[in-house]
This record gives C-alpha cells, sequence and structure tokens, in this order.
C-alpha cells in the first residue's frame, strides 16, 4: 500500500488544519479513509453495540492535493484505511499557520506504520526549513471496512441555510449549560429554531430569511449530548 499527497493552496492548507482541529475536539481517535476520489474522516460512536458514525467528513481531491497518489489493498478494493490519534494530527497540522510552501502526507514505514506529514517553511527569500512529524497509525484489514459505511438517512423534507456557525456554537453553548436535549426546526419560510424544554425553563433562538432549497412539511429532531 502506498500514500502520498501535497497541499500547495494556502486556503486548502488553511482548511485542512481546521478540519484536524475540529475532529480533535470530537474524539481522541479518528480512521482515515483513503480512495482515489476523496479523502474520508470518520469518527464513530464509543459503544459496545455496532459502530456508527458520529462524524463523517469527506474532502474533495482537486481541492486540496496539487498531487496526489494511492495504491490500496489491491485493484479491486484500491483503498487504504488507518486509525489514529485526532490530538496527533491537530498538532502536527498546527504548523500550517505559519509561512508555508507546502505540506506533504505520506503512508510510511518507521519501524511501524506512520503518517508522515513534511512541512516546507519558508524563512526567507532564499533559506527554508523542513518540519516532519510522524503520526503512529494502524492499518484497518478489509474485514473491517464494513465498518465504517457511510451512513444512510432517511427521506429529509427541508436543505436550509445555516447561519454563521460561530454565533451558532455560542447560543448551543449557553443552552448546553441548561439541557442535555436540543430540539432543531425548521420550515419552508426560512426559519431555523433552537429549543430547550426543561421543567422549569422553554428558551428558543430563531434564525429568520435562511435560504431553503426544498420543502415538504416540518422537520424537527434532537441531539443528545
Amino acid at each position: 500500500m502506498k500514500f502520498r499527497a501535497v497541499i500547495t493552496e494556502a486556503p486548502a492548507m488553511r482548511d485542512f488544519m481546521n478540519i484536524a482541529l475540529s475532529l480533535s475536539k470530537f474524539s481522541k481517535e479518528c480512521v482515515m479513509r483513503i480512495t482515489t476520489r476523496k479523502v474520508y474522516f470518520i469518527i464513530s460512536e464509543e459503544d459496545s453495540g455496532p459502530r456508527r458514525p458520529l462524524v463523517w467528513c469527506e474532502l474533495p481531491i482537486n481541492f486540496y492535493f496539487k498531487e496526489y497518489n494511492v495504491v490500496g489493498v489491491n485493484q479491486q478494493f484500491n483503498e487504504i484505511f488507518l486509525e489514529f490519534s485526532t490530538a496527533l494530527l491537530a498538532r502536527s497540522l498546527s504548523v500550517l499557520k505559519q509561512n508555508v510552501k507546502s505540506c506533504k502526507i505520506k503512508l510510511t514505514d518507521k519501524e511501524s506504520p506512520c503518517l508522515t506529514i513534511e512541512t516546507e517553511l519558508l524563512a526567507g527569500d532564499i533559506i527554508s526549513r523542513q518540519v516532519v512529524h510522524d503520526i503512529p497509525v494502524e492499518v484497518i484489514s478489509r474485514k473491517h471496512w464494513s465498518d465504517y459505511e457511510e451512513p444512510h438517512f432517511n427521506d429529509f423534507h427541508v436543505t436550509i441555510q445555516m447561519p454563521n456557525l460561530k454565533f451558532l456554537k455560542n447560543i448551543v453553548d449557553k443552552m448546553r449549560n441548561m439541557s442535555h436535549t436540543l430540539i432543531v426546526s425548521a420550515n419552508r419560510t426560512g426559519r431555523l429554531t433552537l429549543q430547550i424544554k426543561t421543567n422549569i425553563i422553554n428558551l428558543s433562538a430563531h434564525f429568520t430569511d435562511l435560504n431553503v432549497d426544498s420543502f415538504a412539511g416540518m422537520m424537527v429532531f434532537s441531539l443528545f449530548g
């Protein structure tokens, strides 16, 4: 198995770093699925039952990588599944905050399998230096790939634009201190509502005039923390 990818564009490097940071806040471990068309990051629920995806992240190859090469298990199953620490990934990519020329990501064998991240930093007009991080990985055998299948959802009735995520996060963080359950609803007028209900409080936040792509009724679901 072989894997090598190169990122050279500043927006792509910034997004890749932010994705790694977000993953580290969700879980200590994640699975990286490497295919010829996309790279996936998968975080599963930590329970004793069948694995269910908690986070499913897809990265298109064309946007992120200037160079990209993968040789999987065989021609029929040309994919690679790796499991590793999200904290180590976020820490290794934090160097992308600096003035960076390129970031190379490779699957290497350094006594044990590693995801090696080589970052070329620009120290001046001529001088550059290289920073290398090795992240130990576990290569997941093909018989376990079915544990990380893409989630399937029932038909949904509305697709709505989300408001500013930073503002949304601030509201959700405050609501989380008052309830373990958050009710999210959306309607055809472009209204998104976040609501918590307890024995002592009924609190809701409303976002209006959001873009709606389709509608066939009302959508309501609950998130549990």
